[in-house]
């Protein structure tokens, strides 16, 4: 069956932290007394025993925790994440920055056990033992937080159909305001993302919580309440008399996609640090990751300078890097291996050149940007969230094979369609040529096709919307060429394209091809589909992904990622021009407007009723899932076997229920013809 949801577009935003700089600072659970004093004894089932006396040095009890340190009263939680506990001021000199007061805190950091299963129950149970309300758990199908702080949100836990996405946070549920069930401080916006819904035969949320960016460990004594315990500036490693000399951002940005070449949008680090001090900093590096295209393509489709002109020579820096999250250094990290992909710019540079980076996007979506620095004998990091904003609703597509592999061959060539579903008088309606909607040709489907009037040239697709401004579809990164910006508008046919090629404004970089529309009406709907169009490699097949942007939020992450452990399907494995292709229906997307405005997308995926085991993947009962790739050799076990006739939305003879040749499908799964 197929599912429907609605995202609503809201604003969201990123950051990261540093301590107090002051000098000689003592270390919460540092060493202590030289002794080894007595330690507290076990809590009763496990829980967290009392700890030694100040000054001790303690060691607690077995099964009860840390016992006491020379820095006042601590403990592990189970998760063996540090808490401060309510111990008040703490009467040691740390070098003129006061006492170490860690407050009061209303949400600590509470992390769960380390499960792969974070809808087994235990999880809960942990849960409920710290107090958290039964809003707030996981029960069947996860409450979208990381509640055992690894940095992947509800782990298996099951979802109700592939591509859907839906808002997580980066904290344990125990950092959530029962009253709004989101967390608190700086973790509002910079620890929320979207975390997608993927798998074949029994789908599970993907865990890739794609925007957000995890918390300080510790609070800092800059403004702001970086581990989002919901007091601001409770450093508990050092007392805050001090001025901080290092302040991280709080608010994120947002910028438009395919900025002017000379004008790349200027982020200033710099100005994290005290001005006094901007000059000292050192051995700047800057570390950002972008959306899911950008880990299935060659390259990441964005790139990093040093100036405002992209063109000058030598201005671009940094190279396509495997990242992990570091979750004891607390920062993003080169690591060999691994399927999520950024940008690292190391030795980028020192003083406030250091501090000033110029990032280009050409795609919608959420992006991390991490900036480290040196400074007085102290290593920083400051984390800030990207927001790539356009209006109305984008359509993405990119593929594993594109460009062709090996490396060198011409690669498969993938087509992304778009097609109205609102104010059509043809008898028989489909994707192509099939139905024409006026007498100048024009189509109910937007594609590769001058005919369709979606891609640069003279003709124009005759929908009836306004065009919008040269700069929605020109400048860095765009493959539109001269011409207006229609709606719609196809800017990149990716037929060949050269996977050896680094920078997104070369000529035959290998980009996603991509459909937007800017201005949608009220209930106006469209259905998302994705062709095989040709093979010029040996290997014919080819693993799609699309994505689906909502205002540029992202609200539908659907086929082929390697970063969410989606590696299989779907998979297109003949081409066959517009005519005998394998050809996949993605989603249909309804907008909805506010006071003439976007504010809210619906999204339905379209699911097969019997499950091609070679293209879908396979089912879990032995019928349908969550993918429909209609082929002319179809490979459904019958009485679902099926090969489509016709490039028509209904085929007659189909397992379409019963609809009427060349109509229009009344519901999602009707678009599947298998």
């Amino acid at each position: 069956m197929a599912l429907k949801l609605r995202f609503v577009v809201l604003a969201s935003s990123m950051a990261f932290t540093v301590g107090c700089t002051c000098s000689n600072e003592v270390q919460i659970g540092g060493t202590g007394g030289s002794g080894t004093g007595t330690g507290g004894n076990a809590g009763t089932g496990g829980n967290i025993g009392t700890g030694g006396n100040v000054g001790t040095g303690g060691t607690g009890g077995t099964g009860g925790g840390l016992g006491g340190a020379g820095g006042g009263a601590v403990f592990f939680d189970d998760g063996g994440n540090f808490e401060p506990d309510d111990a008040g001021p703490l009467p040691y000199y740390d070098g003129g920055c006061g006492a170490i007061d860690a407050g009061n805190p209303p949400y600590l950091r509470r992390c769960g056990p380390t499960t792969l299963n974070e809808c087994d129950g235990l999880t809960d149970q942990f849960l409920t033992s710290r107090g958290v309300p039964a809003a707030l758990l996981n029960g069947p199908t996860g409450n979208g937080y990381d509640d055992d702080c690894d940095g992947i949100v509800d782990e298996a836990c099951p979802c109700p159909s592939n591509g859907q996405t839906k808002d997580c946070y980066l904290v344990p549920a125990t950092q959530a305001n029962p009253a709004t069930k989101q967390p608190v401080g700086w973790c509002i916006p910079n620890a929320k993302g979207t975390v997608d819904c993927s798998g074949g035969e029994l789908t599970a949320w993907s865990g890739l919580c794609r925007g957000a960016s995890q918390p300080q460990r510790w609070d800092s004594c800059a403004p702001g309440d970086f581990n989002c315990d919901g007091l601001s500036g409770n450093n508990a490693t050092s007392g805050c008399m001090c001025t901080p000399d290092v302040a991280c951002p709080t608010t994120e940005l947002q910028f438009a996609p395919f900025p002017a070449p000379a004008a790349i949008p200027l982020v200033d680090g710099s100005l994290w640090i005290d001005a006094p001090k901007r000059a000292l900093a050192t051995g700047w590096t800057w570390t950002v990751l972008g959306g899911d295209c950008d880990n299935v393509l060659p390259f990441p489709t964005f790139a990093l300078y040093n100036q405002a002109n992209s063109a000058a020579a030598n201005a671009r820096k940094g190279a396509r890097q495997p990242v992990k999250f570091d979750s004891t250094l607390s920062k993003y990290i080169v690591m060999a291996g691994e399927p999520l992909i950024g940008i690292v710019a190391a030795a980028f540079g020192n003083g406030v050149a250091g501090g000033q980076l110029y990032p280009a996007f050409a795609l919608s979506g959420d992006y991390t940007l991490q900036g480290e620095f040196d400074l007085d004998g102290k290593h920083h990091v400051c984390t800030q969230k990207v927001r790539v904003r356009a209006p109305g609703v984008r359509a993405e597509l990119c593929w594993d094979t594109v460009g062709g592999l090996p490396t060198g061959t011409p690669g498969n060539d993938i087509d992304l369609h778009f097609a109205r579903l609102q104010g059509i008088s043809c008898a028989e309606q489909g994707w192509d040529n099939t139905c024409a909607l006026n007498a100048i040709g024009r189509y109910q489907d937007c594609s590769y096709s001058p005919g369709s009037g979606c891609p640069t040239g003279t003709n124009v697709p005759g929908w009836g919307y306004l065009n919008s401004p040269n700069a929605a579809c020109q400048g860095w990164g765009s493959k539109r060429g001269a011409g207006a910006c229609t709606n719609p508008r196809l800017d990149r046919d990716n037929v060949t394209c050269n996977r050896t090629l680094d920078d997104p404004n070369a000529a035959n970089f290998c980009g996603p091809e991509n459909i937007n529309i800017d201005n949608p009406k009220d209930n106006d709907r469209f259905v998302i589909g994705v062709n095989h169009y040709a093979n010029r490699v040996s290997n014919p097949n080819a693993k799609p992904h699309v994505n689906v942007y909502c205002n540029g939020a992202r609200v539908l992450s659907i086929g082929y990622n390697p970063a969410a452990g989606q590696t299989m399907f779907p998979l297109l494995t003949k081409p066959g021009s517009d005519s005998t292709g394998d050809f996949w229906t993605a989603a249909i997307v309804t907008a909805h407007l506010d006071g003439g405005v976007l504010s809210s997308c619906d999204v339905e995926t379209v699911p097969s009723h019997g499950a091609d085991p070679t293209r879908d993947g396979p089912s879990p009962d032995g019928g349908g899932n969550a993918l429909c790739v209609d082929s002319t050799m179809n490979l459904t076990p019958t009485p679902n076997q099926y090969n489509y006739a016709s490039h028509k939305f209904v085929d007659p003879g189909s397992k379409q229920g019963g609809a009427a040749p060349g109509s229009q499908p009344l519901n999602a799964a009707q678009f599947c013809k298998h």
